[in-house]
């Protein structure tokens, strides 16, 4: 029905796809795998139309096409669902769902018809429910199914669903199972792309992996390959014996106190029945696919996600506090992944951001600021982090991604807190600067903080901690030792679950 031959895509002296084909068949659930950069999502745009290719060809029912952006796309019949939402949260359900393809009487937008045409397919995904209220009150996982929705109401011939369950629990998850089964006995071509090796042997006819911008495994029926192999495919040939990353040594806690202790914490729908201990200068890796819980636990900690049951110790006993602010005050930093919006005022000074948290949240320095110290303090860790342009008066919008990373950092060492909690800390930034931002990780440690880290790099993870908690449906399964960090053991724990046992536990 739909073919790519020969699909090349060039960013200035980057190829992102270099000669890669791939047919897809009326009725045939094709998965398509592959690590972070392997080139899936630059192929799924020039399927969906939002991209052009540097070279290669489409074609649609053995006719050439050519498409000018996605909506040339969907008139023919093929509809996508991104990675990243593209719902508008300040509109409601039924205005996401219609957008610019609203149904009219006359010169007036019928809702009725909208309400009429959308509630088949909203009951197909689960969400039959009220549908005037915004957007941005709904959870993650119903806005992923609004998305899902708004696709299958163009009734396509073909659909594209990248990461289509990396918001959706267990429930939603099947349910979308059973509408993508019922798409294919349909005769529609669905284009699966997922992290989530169980979804992709729960689902997919055929399988094709990527690797490096090119085509390593082309439409395997799924029945040909094991997880394990397709993990080899996407990373490459497991090596013969690796060498043990070389361990750290880390100081002894002087008592159960003086570490992080997390008891039997749940969180309805999202933690359940976690624990684990973490000692001062530990860096522990909490691995996990997106939605594990991994990323959960640290919010819980840092007081951003309410615990139902269980308990949270930080060190010296102390429980932790249910606020942000408690959660600062208490000695607990938090680096998020987005800076942008989480981590910095951009348009405030290098000099005000990393004097902020040692400000606001402790109160240090808050009835009477010296612009003496403020300024000594922050150019001395502008020098210590090499963070450039080294001028402590440049509001934080004109530094570059990693550069505001480090004064994301800078902040939080201003306040010497006991606990850190990084959240995918380098993402988006180079790989000079990723080196120089791991070394302050481990200085951090090595001066006896508690470091815990959550990223979906799984190089990162493997490069920087002393041991990883595998995540697996909201509970911590297992873990891995130093010595059995690699990429290849990692993928496939997070995936299955299965890891070594589960220690340093309560």
């Amino acid at each position: 029905m739909f073919e790519a031959r020969n699909i090349s895509k060039r960013y200035g002296n980057v190829l992102a796809l270099d000669d890669v084909s791939m047919q897809i068949e009326a009725g045939e659930v094709h998965a398509m795998l592959g690590a972070n950069g392997a080139g899936k999502s630059t192929l799924m745009k020039i399927l969906a139309g939002a991209e052009s290719p540097s070279k290669g060809e489409l074609y649609l029912d053995g006719n050439l096409v050519q498409f000018r952006d996605s909506g040339a796309a969907v008139d023919q019949g093929i509809a996508w669902v991104a990675q990243e939402l593209t719902v508008f949260e300040q509109l409601d359900v039924l205005e996401n769902l219609f957008l610019a393809r609203e149904p009219c009487r006359g010169p007036v937008i019928s809702r009725r018809e909208m309400r009429a045409r959308a509630r088949p397919y909203l009951a197909m995904v689960g969400l039959d429910e009220e549908l005037d209220g915004p957007l941005g009150l709904l959870r993650l996982g119903e806005r992923q199914r609004v998305e899902i929705c708004r696709a299958l109401l163009r009734e396509p011939r073909m659909l594209i669903l990248d990461e289509p369950t990396s918001a959706l629990d267990a429930t939603e998850t099947q349910r979308l199972f059973e509408v993508v089964r019922g798409l294919r006995d349909a005769g529609v071509g669905v284009i699966l792309v997922s992290h989530f090796l169980e979804d992709i042997f729960a689902i997919a006819d055929t399988i094709t992996v990527l690797r490096d911008a090119k085509t390593v495994i082309s439409a395997a029926p799924r029945d040909s390959l094991t997880p394990r192999a397709a993990i080899d495919a996407m990373l490459g040939e497991r090596p013969a014996a690796a060498a043990a990353p070389t361990a750290r040594v880390k100081r002894a806690p002087a008592s159960s106190l003086a570490s992080l202790q997390i008891k039997q914490v749940a969180v309805k729908g999202v933690l359940d029945s976690v624990s684990l201990k973490v000692a001062p200068g530990e860096i522990l890796a909490l691995a996990g696919l997106e939605g594990s819980g991994a990323t959960s636990l640290l919010n819980a900690i840092y007081g951003q996600l309410r615990v139902d049951s269980g308990e949270i110790l930080l060190p010296g006993g102390r429980p932790a506090p249910r606020d942000i602010a408690g959660a600062v005050r208490a000695g607990v930093a938090f680096v998020p992944s987005d800076r942008g919006r989480a981590g910095l005022f951009a348009d405030q000074s290098v000099r005000d951001n990393i004097g902020a948290v040692r400000a606001l949240a402790l109160s240090v320095d808050r009835l009477m600021l010296r612009v003496r110290d403020l300024n000594e303090r922050a150019a001395s860790r502008v020098t210590q982090l090499q963070i450039r342009p080294d001028r402590i008066d440049l509001p934080v919008r004109a530094l570059s991604g990693g550069n505001q990373q480090k004064v994301v950092f800078a902040k939080w060492l201003e306040a010497q807190p006991s606990v850190y909690l990084l959240d995918d800390p380098t993402r988006g930034v180079d790989v000079h600067t990723r080196a120089q931002m791991h070394q302050v990780i481990r200085g951090l440690a090595d001066e006896g903080a508690i470091v815990l880290i959550a990223s979906g790099d799984l190089e990162e993870l493997c490069e920087i901690a002393d041991r990883a908690v595998i995540f697996f449906r909201g509970r911590a399964v297992s873990e891995l030792p130093r010595a059995d960090l690699h990429v290849h053991r990692l993928l496939e724990a997070i995936n299955t679950g299965a890891a070594g046992a589960l220690t340093h536990t309560e």
